[in-house]
């Protein structure tokens, strides 16, 4: 259901915890906020630095591999995500991720993700 703030959120299974993110249709990658990425990897998990380009301009984020995110049972595998070296405060589902639903749908104020 949409949130009160108008958007939609869902809560993943990650690594060693629950993540709650930020449904983003219009971003490219999976960004985790620093709290989630605590409960997501593990730090030799960290892959290569890079600046990534966002609508408030370049930043540096350290890329990895989610093995498994779990949401509402259904599991999405080798999922890309970014952590942003300055703290977003929170987590988004990106294009990264969005790409293994069969279907992602917006009806009213009901998302339905669907493999």
């Amino acid at each position: 259901m949409r949130a009160s703030n108008g958007l939609f959120y869902v809560s993943a299974n990650v690594g060693s915890g629950e993540a709650r993110f930020l449904v983003d249709t219009g971003a490219s990658h999976v960004i985790l906020s620093h709290a989630d990425a605590k409960k997501a990897i593990r730090r030799s998990n960290r892959q290569n630095t890079q600046n990534l380009i966002t609508a408030a301009g370049a930043i540096a984020v350290d890329w990895v591999v989610l093995d498994k995110l779990v949401i509402e049972g259904q599991v999405l595998r080798q999922v890309e995500a970014a952590i942003p070296h300055r703290d977003v405060g929170i987590s988004l589902l990106g294009q990264s991720a969005l790409v293994q639903f069969s279907s992602v749908r917006i009806e009213g104020d009901q998302l339905s993700l669907s493999k």
